[in-house]
């Protein structure tokens, strides 16, 4: 009950931000609301163990390790930016993840009690006409376990995503989102694992 709550409570903040959005784009507040009635959102549990001595000896792949401030780091979640709107992510007080600011660098987000972080996603920035920007970030490994919970906000499967009345009606083809996701998922089940 206390999952199902959380998660009606986070797709009501996500409703409010598009709204926000909806807003600064100068449309009419309740624009996307129609897209995300019933929409696909998921909520996910992770956990970052931490890593033996022996295991991250083991790790010769060069890739694997960043330095940040005076410190080396093992990288646990991989840069990238989220494929769909919007995720809120709730922290757990153990620092690690870090999101690219405009200069390219890597930035701490610091994980506040009660706050979420918000990423941007790849359909957003192609829908808003690239005004905003899919946030890329990482996970860094820290010598604690750490726990965090996104929200992806989803829309529904036949969402049409199509250019917004602000922009030119040629900028990108239409899409329904459904058929968007099952292109992503077929090209993640034909990549190789790592």
């Amino acid at each position: 009950s206390a999952i199902a709550a959380y998660y009606t409570a986070m797709d009501g903040v996500c409703g409010a931000l598009m709204q926000s959005i909806a807003r600064s784009l100068g449309l009419e507040e309740r624009f996307f609301d129609s897209a995300f009635h019933h929409g696909l959102s998921t909520l996910r549990l992770l956990h970052y163990p931490v890593r033996s001595p022996e295991e991250l000896a083991s790790r010769k792949d060069p890739s694997v390790w960043v330095s940040h401030g005076e410190a080396r780091h093992y990288v646990v979640g991989a840069p990238h930016t989220d494929s769909g709107f919007m995720t809120l992510l709730a922290q757990d007080g153990v620092p690690g993840l870090q999101a690219r600011a405009r200069d390219a660098r890597w930035v701490d987000v610091p994980p506040y009690d009660s706050a979420r972080a918000v990423n941007f996603g790849q359909v957003l920035e192609r829908w808003s006409g690239g005004r905003i920007k899919a946030t890329k970030h990482r996970v860094l490994g820290t010598e604690q376990e750490r726990y965090s919970i996104p929200f992806f906000y989803e829309a529904r499967a036949d969402a049409e995503i199509s250019p917004l009345p602000i922009d030119d009606p040629k900028s990108f083809e239409p899409f329904l989102f459904g058929d968007y996701r099952s292109e992503e998922h077929t090209s993640e089940l034909q990549s190789p694992c790592n």
